[in-house]
Order: C-alpha cells, then sequence, then structure tokens
C-alpha cells in the first residue's frame, strides 16, 4: 500500500535524525578511542619506514574557472579503519566444536603478525550474540591491529594503516575471511567500512579551512560567524562527517562511513575508500600524504 506523501516524507525525516544522532555519538566515541591510542602508544604513531615520509606528495587541481588556492600541508596524525562483514545467518553449528575454525583463521593470519597469545576468548556471557574470538597482532603490537569473529559477523580494526602496506593487509584479512567461509560455513550478508582520521594541519587555521563549508544563511543562526564550521552529510548508505579533532592542535576530524553490497571484494572496497580520501583532501584544499 502506498503511504501519502507526507507520511513517507516525516518518516524520512525521523530516520536521518536518528542517523545524525547517531554519527555524532560515534565521533565522540572516536576522538576519545584517538586520545586514548595517543597516550597508550606515543611516538609508535609516527611512521617507522623511511621510505613512507619519501613518497610524492598529492597533488589535487580544481574547476579551470576557479582561482587556484593555496594549498594547506596537512598530516594524518591518528586515523581508524573499521570493517565489518555481516552473515546471513549465525554459525551456530561452527561454534559446537570451535577449534577448527579458530585454528583454521589462527592460520590466515600467522603470516601478517597474529599468534597464539594474542588470541581472546569472550564466551562468558548470558547473550549469544555476545560471543566471540578476537584475534589481536602481536608482531609487532602497535599500530594496532585486530579480527573479532562472532556469531553473526566478522569485525577489522586496525590504526594508522598506510597506503603503502594496503595490498599485504587486504590479502591476509581476505585469507581470514575465506577461512570463516570455508571451516564457519559464515555467507555474507552485508558488508560496511568505516574510517575515521584526525588531520593535522601546518600552516592554516582550521576554521578557515572549512569556513567554505557553510553558507553565509546557515551562519545568521549565530549571528553572522562561527568559531569552526563543519559537516555532516547524509546519503542513502554513505555518512561523511567533517569535525574538530580534540585529541590534536589544529586538526580535522574525518569519518567516513560507506555500506557495501556482499559481493563487493575488498580491492573494490579498498578503491572507494582512496577515492573518498582523495576527494577529502580535494574539497578541503589540502596536500599531503593518504
Amino acid at each position: 500500500m502506498k503511504k501519502h506523501r507526507s507520511e513517507r516524507k516525516g518518516r524520512r525525516s525521523r530516520d536521518l535524525a536518528v542517523e545524525y544522532d547517531t554519527t555524532v555519538a560515534i565521533v565522540r566515541e572516536a576522538t576519545r578511542a584517538a586520545e586514548s591510542a595517543v597516550r597508550a602508544t606515543g611516538s609508535e604513531l609516527a611512521p617507522k619506514n623511511p621510505e613512507i615520509l619519501r613518497k610524492p606528495v598529492l597533488h589535487y587541481g580544481c574547476h579551470p574557472r576557479e582561482k587556484m588556492p593555496d594549498k594547506t600541508q596537512a598530516e594524518i596524525s591518528f586515523s581508524q579503519l573499521d570493517y565489518t562483514a555481516s552473515f546471513k545467518r549465525p554459525i551456530l553449528e561452527a561454534w559446537s566444536s570451535p577449534a577448527k575454525l579458530v585454528a583454521a583463521v589462527l592460520d590466515a593470519l600467522e603470516p601478517s603478525g597474529y599468534k597464539l597469545d594474542g588470541v581472546e576468548t569472550n564466551v562468558q556471557t548470558r547473550k549469544l550474540d555476545e560471543y566471540s574470538f578476537v584475534f589481536r597482532r602481536t608482531t609487532p603490537a602497535f599500530p594496532a591491529r585486530s579480527l573479532t569473529l562472532g556469531l553473526e559477523k566478522v569485525a577489522v580494526a586496525a590504526q594508522n594503516l598506510d597506503w603503502t602496506e594496503a595490498d599485504h593487509f587486504i590479502s591476509g584479512q581476505l585469507a581470514a575471511v575465506d577461512a570463516i567461509r570455508a571451516v564457519g560455513g559464515a555467507e555474507i550478508l552485508s558488508q560496511q567500512l568505516i574510517t575515521g582520521m584526525h588531520i593535522q594541519l601546518k600552516d592554516r587555521p582550521r576554521k578557515d579551512v572549512t569556513a567554505p563549508l557553510v553558507s553565509s544563511v546557515a551562519l545568521r543562526l549565530l549571528d553572522g560567524k562561527a568559531d569552526f564550521s563543519g559537516a555532516i552529510l547524509l546519503q542513502e548508505k554513505t555518512v561523511v562527517v567533517i569535525d574538530a579533532s580534540l585529541a590534536f592542535a589544529n586538526g580535522l576530524f574525518v569519518r567516513i562511513k560507506r555500506e557495501h553490497p556482499p559481493e563487493a571484494s575488498f580491492q573494490q572496497l579498498a578503491e572507494t575508500l582512496r577515492k573518498d580520501e582523495e576527494r577529502i583532501f580535494d574539497v578541503l584544499g589540502l596536500e599531503g600524504i593518504l
């Protein structure tokens, strides 16, 4: 039955409001996580490979009719990537005797530095959907990498992942997910990829960088001026957030969330993420190493 237009519009407005509130809460949580990671790892956040520092800097152009603005030098001081694949149905059969499944996943991850002493169990819970095995990389322990396997989903988390190691990272995680499919009988229903970046600006105040994101009409809400202008953009399966970083001085916090179909490959997800990051730098007029 078709809904009345005003009823459909009202329901969509409520859905967007819920998505907005959820996004704001996640942004705050991501900021707290970054602050904790900075305190815990200290100098580990700096690139250890000098070759990374010598990578060519990415340059982005403007529309031919626009005046070329001065680029703002920027550095990604901290990043967090989170991938989640939800299953069509819980893999209960594999959980009845999980040793074979755990061994298969560990074998797939071992070339990437995952060992038995990094495997944790979470089975002392009253709710089945909270059962999980967590595989943490131990060699090296930082930047942090982990894979969490539950009855209904598998989640991968990685801090300060560099594009120079993208192929190796994708290969290891794909091997683990393939093992979960083969041994655990998992079928992927949907995929979600979220990246959060704290971008530190070198030679320009952050309020000047983001000022073009807000129109003069919006600024009338604050008597024509604001200390900082951010943005939250919602699309059907995409959310982009640009906010002030609370973890880094003169920094921006950017969060990109995308839902992907089950048939999308890890390589396709990576290509989409790369384009998103390049677009962020382009729109904000930033220049630096992704």
